[in-house]
């Protein structure tokens, strides 16, 4: 069976499962978003649920509006507040961080272990080899009350990464190449199994990039091999037969750094192609970049540098850990002093319900995920994705860079 198969099994009490099953399982653990809680408070009340099934496994993270912009925001995270303690949920208040971000740091993802999140990248999981499933409101409130989910056995598609790409290119690079060079269609509702020596050479916070992004490469879920700073026990990785339809070789060797141009992270160019493009507003954070790693780049690039006089340059830590420990090694300083402005940790301005908001005609570099026309607030904006390293150097030039301006 493939990993997908092996850990639905697992928590149905059964020796195997078979894709396209519609199949019961226990849940490990749930959490929600203060963006959909309003909806999922709701669903409580209209169906008069009064317990949950294990409050301590259950998870209320306020990381979409950190900062309340407006009154009704403002009273939403209260109400918000309210429904948590009233089941004396687990709360990570604002300031804590992203869900997937703080969920991976403390262990709300586990190897083999079941977890339902009301956010499309839950699948981060998948880099410690977790099934993590982004659901809507209604299957959460249901696995809140229940301690169940039911899901369809998802089929398995495996990518095997071959080569080495060149210096300046991150998993973000190639989660973008991927997006553009397969696209969507091989991987809806699938599970993705990740598989070479490429892998060896990441750490947690390279693995979680490529594992938030499954959800744009429109999988289930997705899981990666053991990476170096994380030792655990490791379920095998089983290749199909050459010439399996569901077998895909990914070449990276050689790669360049990949940016997305407006409006789809598949629409995503190597970086010199879009060279020269003026940017005034560049965005550091997300649950795809703003871990310890990512900060420590950045910091790199600005630190005989300033941002650009015509740059907004904006870096949400990801967790209240990473700001902390990035303000202990002085990257906090080093950015601050380059003309780059902190936010508290959270998701800040991916979504566009606070600030920054782009303004009209404004030309975003971003290391989120996701692209889409409006998303970060204003349709009349246009947004790229890149790394952290172009992202950098970007704030730096007022432009995107060239692989010649990379250090």
């Amino acid at each position: 069976m493939t990993l997908a198969q092996k850990i639905i099994a697992a928590h149905a009490n059964r020796d195997r499962v078979e894709p396209g099953e519609l199949v019961t399982v226990p849940v490990d653990r749930v959490y929600l978003q203060d963006g959909n809680s309003p909806t999922i408070r709701n669903l409580f009340a209209e169906h008069g649920f009064t317990n949950v099934f294990d409050s301590s496994r259950i998870g209320v993270f306020f990381d979409h509006s950190v900062l309340a912009p407006d009154v009704k925001i403002a009273d939403r995270l209260r109400e918000a507040e309210e429904f948590a303690e009233k089941f004396g949920l687990c709360i990570f208040k604002a300031g804590t961080g992203i869900s997937h971000v703080v969920a991976l740091e403390k262990g709300w993802f586990e190897p083999e272990t079941i977890v339902v999140g009301s956010d499309s990248h839950t699948c981060t999981g998948g880099a410690v080899q977790c099934l993590a499933l982004g659901m809507g409101a209604s299957d959460v409130v249901a696995a809140m009350v229940t301690g169940k989910t039911w899901l369809r056995v998802p089929e398995t598609a495996w990518i095997e990464v071959c080569g080495v790409p060149q210096q300046f290119t991150r998993t973000k690079d190639i989660m973008l190449y991927t997006l553009a060079k397969l696209g969507q269609k091989p991987f809806l509702y699938k599970s993705v199994e990740w598989s070479g020596k490429w892998f060896d050479t990441l750490s947690l916070d390279g693995a979680a990039t490529i594992a938030n992004m499954a959800v744009e490469l429109g999988a289930k879920c997705s899981f990666l091999p053991e990476v170096k700073d994380k030792p655990y026990n490791l379920l095998p990785i089983e290749l199909p037969s050459e010439g399996d339809p569901r077998r895909f070789r990914l070449d990276i060797d050689g790669l360049p750094p990949f940016i997305a141009k407006p409006h789809s992270p598949s629409n995503a160019v190597p970086l010199d192609e879009c060279y020269g493009q003026k940017i005034n507003y560049v965005f550091i954070g997300s649950c795809t970049n703003s871990r310890l790693e990512d900060i420590a780049e950045v910091a790199r690039v600005l630190a005989e540098e300033k941002v650009h006089p015509k740059v907004h340059c904006l870096v949400t830590p990801g967790s209240e850990a990473i700001y902390l420990e990035a303000l202990h090694l002085g990257y906090i300083e080093t950015i601050m002093r380059a003309g780059g402005i902190i936010t508290p940790p959270g998701c800040g301005a991916c979504l566009g319900t606070q600030g920054t908001i782009p303004a009209t005609g404004d030309r975003v570099l971003s290391t989120m995920n996701r692209n889409f026309l409006g998303r970060m607030g204003n349709p009349k904006a246009d947004i790229w994705l890149a790394s952290p390293l172009i992202a950098a150097h970007t704030a730096i030039r007022g432009e995107i860079p060239g692989t010649g301006d990379l250090s």
